[in-house]
């Protein structure tokens, strides 16, 4: 089953993959706010990532035959998807014309093509949601839907418009758009799922029995040498002298 088959409702009509963005509110996507694709992608390229670097203790490791890696961060998810535009009889034509049976006219010089209208009428609508709008002082979050599915919700990043057919008169009459969206959250959705397990978060600890500052720092940081830091926070000056219930501030790692 190709990506254009889920597409097709119950009653055989092709939905179109569609961009709502913000205009004047922040997280308000209305209906007359929206971008309709022309034509239907034929593929969604999604890339998620997390950063890992080398710990800074390479030698041990690398004499102990493996290497000690430090999580560092997971980078937004992006959306890449291209996007075809055809005007070449004037209107948009049909959705269910594709990109490989849509490569050149029948006859470029035939009468018909007087009909033909500026690609970039339409390609400029895809191109402004990486201007800044006044209302928003920013580039608008987009959310691109397809059918019932919502497929992605962040902000244009990257933008690549290939014209690739032209007019007699130079008028560029079929584009395809390489777009790249970003994943978005305001800073209150972020901090709400922030990992208050990390090394990158203060917190505190109760000292059970048979804990050490070494084995702590252990726990917390994977790094026994960092029991200084904890001493440090907490005012130890006599690293064995810890107690059942006490409770000690863990704080945050600085690289």
């Amino acid at each position: 089953m190709s990506i254009l088959d889920i597409a097709v409702g119950d009653f055989g009509a092709l939905s179109k993959l569609t961009i709502k963005y913000e205009q004047k509110q922040r997280g308000v996507f209305k209906d007359a706010n929206k971008i309709v694709a022309l034509f239907n992608p034929n593929q969604l390229r999604y890339d998620n990532r997390a950063e890992w670097r080398a710990a800074g203790a390479i030698a041990p490791s690398i004499a102990a035959g493996f290497q000690r890696m430090e999580f560092q961060a997971t980078p937004p998810a992006t959306l890449a998807v291209d996007l075809f535009f055809d005007t070449y009889e004037g209107a948009p034509r049909s959705g269910n014309r594709t990109v490989l049976n849509a490569v050149l006219p029948d006859d470029p010089l035939s009468s018909s093509a007087v009909t033909a209208v500026d690609v970039t009428t339409y390609t400029s609508k895809v191109a402004n949601l990486a201007h800044v709008a006044p209302e928003l002082h920013r580039p608008p979050v987009c959310r691109l839907e397809w059918g019932k599915t919502t497929l992605f919700q962040g902000v244009l990043t990257q933008l690549q418009q290939d014209l690739t057919f032209f007019m007699p008169d130079g008028t560029p009459v079929r584009a395809t758009l390489g777009c790249t969206f970003m994943a978005y959250r305001t800073f209150d959705v972020a901090a709400k799922d922030v990992e208050l397990h990390s090394a990158d978060v203060a917190k505190r600890r109760v000292v059970r029995r048979g804990d050490t500052l070494t084995s702590i720092a252990v726990e917390e940081y994977s790094d026994a040498t960092h029991w200084r830091d904890i001493a440090r926070e907490n005012d130890i000056d006599d690293p064995r002298a810890l107690a059942p219930g006490q409770v000690l501030v863990i704080p945050k790692v600085v690289a």
